[in-house]
């Protein structure tokens, strides 16, 4: 089977696009905030960190039952609508987690539902955008994560902002709100434009995924996983490695989802002139070897300096692999988006716990070589299951 995997093209950013593009970066808005305020929202409700703890649970919980249900929601009443779902739906559950005075029960329930119809933004636009842009949609998935990690960037900041003056930390979180009530209005009544159940309904739902696709979603859990493992755990990294304290560790946490942002603002215009198998095969190696000067090394410039280039590297991992993904699942789209996000909860979840379940015995130095196993199994996959292209031309 010949898969084309179009490289050469430049997305189309047009009114629906740049609306995807808000949308989906509001949410990781959200996702990067939520880790900044842990250890707020614990203070408050006098929790112990275990416990704490299970807010991430319940998010993953949550993603992972919308990954399942999401393609045939979209199918069944259109990608618009499901898009408008998830934004209402993200919109209620940021309410109840910042909800001043509310029980730790209904935290848990407000970061549920965030999960939950977060993943709808996530896959509907996923699909929505390698439909829309065509050969073009490996370029604009890559764009559209790369707004999404600048918002990534900006959303711990207003967090740590609020937090210090008379805001409070809510104030971020409240950002979300406003922007996705804007996103809807903006968007306005013709959910039709992002995508109607299509014509070949009945041959996209009994239609069988293609066994090259399951190995595309191997993939997809190997770099959410090692992505999942340094953003959750890195700055305790830098905590046992350099002597930082949990500010100063914190703080140069930025180093890898700054370094993220730039990989994925530059990789936009890889993504146009290089064939994806390619890039990822490059990207997957720089990251090993930018991984292991941060876990080699404990003179903090250097870790630092390490972090940053993994940042880099594993920035095109995600939007291309979903892009590698599609295409692999021959023209069942919204079926191949759902599953993508099906990785992504099930790798979030786990690999941060097992990578946090093992420095309790050995050290999170010795721990964090779960990160290149990540990397080398996904290498791995990539070198002996690619995704066979025909290179398309403007």
């Amino acid at each position: 089977m010949s898969l084309a995997v179009a490289t050469t093209h430049t997305p189309v950013r047009d009114r629906v696009t740049w609306i995807s593009y808000v949308q989906i970066s509001f949410f990781a808005w959200f996702m990067y905030s939520f880790g900044a305020t842990q250890a707020l929202l614990r203070d408050e409700q006098g929790t112990g960190l275990v416990l704490a703890s299970l807010h991430g649970t319940f998010l993953s919980i949550g993603g992972l039952l919308a990954a399942v249900i999401v393609a045939k929601l979209m199918l069944r009443y259109g990608r618009g609508r499901i898009l408008r779902l998830g934004s209402l739906g993200t919109i209620l559950g940021a309410l109840v987690l910042t909800w001043p005075g509310v029980s730790i029960g209904m935290t848990f329930l407000g970061v549920f539902l965030a999960g939950f119809f977060g993943t709808f933004i996530v896959a509907t636009v996923n699909a929505f955008l390698l439909d829309h842009e065509g050969p073009a949609g490996p370029a604009a998935l890559t764009e559209a994560n790369a707004l999404a990690c600048f918002t990534g960037l900006l959303g711990p900041l207003v967090v740590g902002i609020g937090a210090a003056t008379f805001l409070g930390w809510r104030a971020g979180m409240y950002v979300v709100i406003i922007a996705l009530v804007a996103v809807e209005i903006w968007r306005g009544r013709n959910t039709f434009a992002f995508g109607e159940p299509p014509e070949v309904v009945a041959k996209v739902e009994h239609g069988k995924i293609p066994r090259a696709f399951w190995w595309a979603w191997a993939l997809l859990v190997c770099v959410i996983g090692a992505e999942f493992s340094i953003i959750f755990w890195g700055a305790d990294l830098l905590r046992e490695r350099c002597g930082f304290g949990p500010s100063a560790a914190a703080a140069s946490l930025a180093s890898v989802v700054g370094g993220m942002f730039i990989g994925r603002a530059f990789g936009s215009r890889l993504a146009r002139a290089f064939n994806t198998e390619s890039i990822l095969r490059v990207a997957m190696t720089c990251a090993l070897v930018s991984f292991a000067i941060a876990w080699a090394f404990t003179w903090w410039p250097v870790v630092i300096l390490g972090l940053f280039l993994t940042g880099l590297s594993i920035s095109v991992h995600w939007p291309l692999s979903v892009a590698r993904a599609v295409v692999a699942s021959d023209g069942l789209t919204d079926r191949a988006a759902g599953l993508a996000s099906v990785a992504a909860s099930i790798a979030s979840g786990i690999a941060p716990f097992a990578l946090g379940a093992l420095s309790q015995s050995i050290g999170f130095h010795l721990a964090f070589l779960l990160m290149p196993v990540f990397l080398i199994s996904g290498l791995a996959i990539l070198l002996i299951k690619p995704v066979r292209e025909i290179p398309v031309t403007n």
